[in-house]
């Protein structure tokens, strides 16, 4: 079995770029199961993947190095249930720290894994976070850098977002920073780019790989400045426009965060009218107006929201709060809001740390 680790910072394109590479495998007849993974119970992510009819399970309430045996046993389970010929599993995309945490553990306990690990980095993003851009505290910015440092495949993901001159002004900068990774420019909605990319990762396992350097102060205190908050929401219309009720819910609470000035790691929706899902995802590097599927229009509609600011959570939960009672007061609809979660990341502790020998 293989085992395609996908890391890289918060809303760089992990989750479309598995769910994709596994509908290519699947259609070639091959196997695949994925791990989530989240601070929080709540995923968008698995319940993506799942809506995909692609077999899943996930690791909730801590990261993967946090929950090791968690992460293990979730392994163990896809293997005896689906014996995939791969596993994707995709790291919460504020941890780092995963070779000496999650590989270099896993394979001391399951040596018959390949092990190989890709880091995702948003076109848009990496100038402005590598340049050191303000957007974020620094020591966001510190877990952003390390989670690249570790990478056996650099992803340079969404480049269709780029004009050629900006695409190369990330080339150039990643060839000066990085110039012995193996790297990558894609966009994972073009197939030849997936297979590009699988391909690479069946020839990426290594055993040289050496852990990671870190400041654990440091990466606690990025963990600690992003708010996390999930809920799931059920919102009714009598006019049968629910679904449209939801896409101006979303646009508003992404233009109050951004009018409170608090950077978005990850704003992602999961939308379900009853007949498609649809997820949303936005960062800080995004604009609105959002683009709207033309699916029918349903009374009733729920939306999962996971959203991960650099902000206190309570600031969170009142923009939150507020786009929800204005929406029902403006536009004659009822929206019902359950289990939901805000808090920050805990210290993270890991399970095991296997260090290099000097």
């Amino acid at each position: 079995m293989q085992l395609f680790l996908a890391g890289g910072f918060l809303g760089s394109g992990k989750t479309t770029a598995i769910q994709q590479a596994c509908a290519t495998l699947l259609q070639q007849s091959v196997r695949v199961g994925v791990v989530t993974n989240d601070q929080g119970t709540q995923l968008v992510d698995t319940g993506f993947i799942k809506s995909r009819g692609i077999p899943v399970m996930e690791v909730t309430n801590g990261c993967f190095c946090c929950h090791f045996d968690q992460l293990h046993n979730r392994l163990l389970a896809l293997a005896g249930s689906e014996q995939p010929e791969i596993i994707f599993a995709e790291s919460v995309g504020s941890c780092t720290d995963l070779v000496a945490t999650v590989i270099k553990p896993l394979k001391q306990f399951e040596p018959a894994i390949n092990v190989s690990l890709s880091v995702f980095a948003d076109a848009t993003a990496i100038v402005p976070l590598l340049k050191g851009s303000r957007l974020f505290r620094d020591e966001v910015k510190y877990i952003y850098k390390k989670q690249l440092d570790e990478a056996d495949v650099l992803v340079v993901n969404k480049t269709d977002l780029l004009d050629s001159r900006q695409l190369e002004e990330v080339k150039q900068l990643v060839k000066e920073q990085y110039p012995d990774k193996t790297v990558l420019y894609q966009c994972s909605f073009d197939r030849e780019n997936i297979e590009g990319w699988l391909s690479v990762l069946q020839d990426a396992e290594r055993n040289d790989r050496k852990s990671l350097q870190l400041d654990y102060t440091v990466y606690g205190g990025g963990e600690a400045a992003l708010a996390w908050f999930d809920a799931e929401l059920e919102i009714s219309s009598g006019h049968s426009n629910a679904t449209d009720k939801a896409h101006k819910l979303i646009e508003a609470i992404f233009l109050h965060i951004h009018q409170q000035a608090f950077p978005i790691g990850h704003l992602k929706f999961l939308l379900n009218d009853g007949m498609t899902y649809t997820k949303i995802s936005l960062t800080s590097f995004d604009l609105p107006p959002l683009a709207r599927d033309a699916a029918p229009e349903a009374r009733r509609v729920k939306l999962l929201i996971n959203a991960r600011v650099q902000a206190q959570p309570a600031q969170l939960e009142e923009i939150i709060r507020h786009a929800v009672a204005t929406l029902q007061q403006e536009h004659d609809c009822r929206i019902v809001e359950t289990n939901k979660q805000v808090f920050q990341p805990g210290f993270p502790q890991p399970t095991y740390r296997i260090l290099d020998e000097y």
